[in-house]
């Protein structure tokens, strides 16, 4: 005979540890983070995920010195807020954690930056976040379809605006 369901009591009291896992999101942007910090960060329990293998790849391409400290802890050590690799192709799978911070980032590097995916990555839209870089001078170009990866990244012509306007009902991944 199947049990359809199970009452169990109300506890009145709960003991020990819960260990959430982390977030591929909260991941990519403190990776993102601790390398253009200064000095070493240690980061702890990190999502194990394609988007954070992508992450880390895309940052050791851009020359940033990281080491996995076991578990899902990784040791970065900062740029101090520039990147010593001006030009690279950057492939990021399906990563949109990873592609849409790493857009803004270069974007005011002034490298030469190539940012690519797979095939649905290229159908992922990118428009919101590039019209918004360009607001402030951001140099970038589609290499296929307008408003959709891949990109490419060229040295800024910054300048300064009162305010920048985003859509925030597109995506939460700025």
């Amino acid at each position: 005979m199947k049990t359809e369901f199970l009452d169990l009591p109300a506890a009145s009291t709960a003991h020990g540890t819960l260990r959430l896992p982390g977030s591929k999101s909260i991941s990519n942007r403190v990776l993102l983070l601790a390398a253009l910090a200064r000095g070493d960060t240690l980061l702890h329990d990190l999502l194990s995920s394609d988007d954070v293998d992508r992450m880390l790849d895309a940052l050791r391409s851009l020359a940033v010195d990281w080491q996995h400290a076991g578990g899902n802890d990784y040791r970065v050590r900062g740029t101090g807020g520039r990147f010593t690799v001006c030009e690279a192709d950057l492939f990021l799978g399906n990563a949109g954690t990873a592609f849409r911070p790493l857009t803004a980032v270069l974007a005011l590097m002034g490298g030469e930056y190539r940012l690519h995916g797979v095939p649905r990555m290229h159908e992922r839209p990118i428009g919101d976040l590039v019209d918004a870089l360009r607001q402030v001078g951001a140099q970038i170009e589609y290499e296929g379809q307008t408003g959709f990866p891949p990109l490419r990244i060229h040295p800024a012509r910054l300048r300064e605006v009162a305010a920048v306007s985003v859509r925030g009902d597109v995506s939460s991944q700025f």
